[in-house]
């Protein structure tokens, strides 16, 4: 056979085959997945995968589904990985009882690095399950937080399902969900995440907190069985422009925590059902004014906000609903508040009451049925004198009935 024709039946062979080699990973393209391994060179290691991620997000056929899976190894990563544009993409380990492990690389810096192991910008139906993911930062040494140090981040996507991954160590946000700062949209474009089954473990927070002014937090998504052990700030939701709203953290367990547990600033319709938060330094659950330093024209924030059987137990405060205003002197009114079925019980603060709503007009306050046990300072609930209650019943001080008496009482 001439030569010329060998080199031709090679090439044919190669290009109709349904696994190929591109770059150092695997592309079967029968069935859509992309097969990485980690290297023993870091660099190497970082590189394909980037060039994994950037293969699909340029490919003709985006809506189609195709997967990354990830061979169950260590990847020691020398920076951060990136796209823009991704869409109809799974990024998995490929076995699931051996996740991969994606690792800031020792010599990795920050200011050259890049601050995410991931960051994903302007993407569109994407799952990230079962990783683990590792920062730099031990809070054994110091409780204090290192802004450049954070994990996955989700800027302006829509419909994003985070599930079963693990977290550790990441001295910021180990998970950023948020309208991206060059999202040509302004206000809220984040949509549809939904962050369930993982787990956190020694970081400083998760957060929806925009790095501009101009741009919001998220919204319509679902946070839920999710554990977060050891948080060093909170799990925080904020926006520093209207839009941010319909949000669902239901049945998290929150243990351990240096400062608060859930922590809400500037949303509407906010849903916060069937959650344990223990041990928890500060309150285990704070609602209010958020970033009046930065947030220099008010906008309207607080309506719907149901918080119903959740169990708090050993922490500094319980519930905190504070709505101030803004520094132009902005303050709507926000409407329908229900606290309902909460178990409260071993707090410490000696000073401040179980559940707190106040600093503010409140519409339509429903507060019934909470059990509120063993709190030091014997302050049960305190409601400031513009919050409007419709209805207050069976609320109790170690299993006594409390004759609440309602600053204001509408209808």
């Amino acid at each position: 056979m001439p030569k010329q024709c060998l080199l031709f039946f090679i090439l044919m062979l190669f290009t109709t085959m349904p696994f190929t080699k591109i770059y150092a990973y695997e592309t079967d393209n029968k069935n859509n997945i992309i097969t990485v391994s980690p290297s023993n060179d870091p660099i190497a290691t970082t590189q394909d995968l980037q060039k994994a991620i950037t293969y699909l997000s340029g490919r003709p056929d985006t809506n189609q589904q195709w997967a990354i899976k990830l061979k169950p190894q260590k990847y020691f990563l020398t920076q951060q990985i990136s796209t823009t544009g991704l869409k109809n993409t799974t990024i998995t380990s490929f076995d699931a009882s051996q996740p991969a492990q994606l690792i800031k690389a020792p010599n990795w810096d920050s200011a050259k690095s890049g601050e995410y192991i991931l960051s994903l910008r302007m993407c569109d139906h994407i799952t990230i399950s079962n990783i683990e993911f590792y920062g730099q930062t031990d809070f054994s040494k110091s409780v204090n937080s290192f802004w450049p140090d954070q994990g996955v981040y989700i800027g302006s996507c829509n419909i994003v399902n985070i599930d079963s991954n693990k977290f550790y160590n990441f001295g910021n946000a180990a998970l950023r969900v948020v309208t991206d700062a060059k999202d040509p949209v302004k206000g809220v474009n984040s949509f549809k995440t939904h962050v369930t089954h993982n787990t956190f473990n020694n970081i400083y927070q998760t957060a929806t907190t925009a790095t501009d002014l101009v741009h919001g937090g998220t919204a319509q998504s679902t946070w839920d069985y999710n554990t977060f052990y050891n948080i060093r700030g909170s799990i925080k939701f904020a926006s520093r422009v209207e839009g941010a709203k319909h949000i669902e953290f239901f049945n998290n367990t929150i243990n351990g925590g240096d400062h608060f547990g859930l922590e809400v600033n500037n949303y509407n319709d906010f849903k916060i059902k069937g959650n344990t938060i223990k041990n928890i330094k500060d309150a285990a659950i704070t609602i209010y004014t958020g970033a009046a330093d930065i947030v220099k024209n008010g906008f309207p924030w607080g309506d719907d906000f149901i918080i119903t059987n959740n169990d708090i137990e050993k922490c500094g405060r319980g519930i905190r609903y504070s709505h101030e205003a803004f520094p132009d002197g902005s303050n709507n009114t926000p409407q329908n508040l229900v606290i309902n079925d909460n178990t409260v019980e071993n707090l410490s603060d000696p000073n401040t009451p179980a559940i707190f709503i106040g600093n503010g007009v409140i519409d339509n306050l429903q507060m019934n049925n909470n059990q509120l046990l063993s709190i030091t300072n014997k302050k049960a609930i305190e409601l400031g004198k513009d919050v409007h209650i419709i209805n207050a019943q069976n609320n109790t001080l170690d299993k006594t009935m409390l004759q609440l008496t309602l600053p204001a009482i509408s209808k």
